[in-house]
């Protein structure tokens, strides 16, 4: 795949500042409540869906997703379930990007905001927003996925560097917990 000068998602401080949200008139604390929840619900997810070793990985690709969503469209009119749906739909995209993928189903019923019964219409109508919104981020971002983690990076040049493994321990620890 060739990668691009459009591929960078590095944004500047006015940027941020002048988020669709912002523009919208919505108050930068409200923001970043939302934002918070959103990642918050993200994480919850991915340890419902039982990713093991791969968990963080998911949840890191997830939480890059909605955050890249969230530069592109403001929040104005969206209430919760929105968002709700939002972050379904980004833990499932994360799934399938690193190659952990989980069906529908699986990310559905172990969403920790409601128990949906596969069996009721409303899980049939959650499935469809789920790909309609999924379609929708892929949009937003122009098909463009890919994330280079922190992680690959830190782990070669702690072991280029030949550091103690408490050192690299540490490090990962560090990385995980931002």
């Amino acid at each position: 795949m060739i990668y691009t000068a459009i591929d960078t998602f590095y944004l500047t401080d006015e940027q941020l500042q002048n988020s669709p949200s912002r523009k919208d008139g919505i108050d930068e604390v409200i923001e970043t409540t939302l934002r918070i929840y959103g990642c918050d619900l993200i994480q919850e997810s991915g340890i419902l869906l039982k990713l093991h070793p791969s968990v963080v990985v998911v949840v890191i690709d997830a939480v890059i997703v909605i955050i890249r969503q969230y530069l592109h469209a403001s929040d104005v009119g969206s209430d919760l379930i929105y968002l709700q749906k939002v972050v379904a739909s980004c833990v499932w995209l994360a799934s399938k990007l690193e190659e952990s993928p989980r069906k529908a189903r699986q990310v559905l019923i172990n969403l920790p905001i409601e128990h949906l019964d596969p069996f009721f219409k409303k899980y049939a109508e959650s499935k469809m927003d789920l790909n309609r919104t999924e379609r929708h981020l892929l949009k937003e971002m122009g098909f463009i996925c890919h994330v280079e983690h922190p992680h690959k990076f830190e782990s070669n040049y702690l072991a280029a560097l030949e550091t103690p493994p408490e050192l690299r321990q540490e490090a990962w620890n560090l990385a995980n917990d931002r």
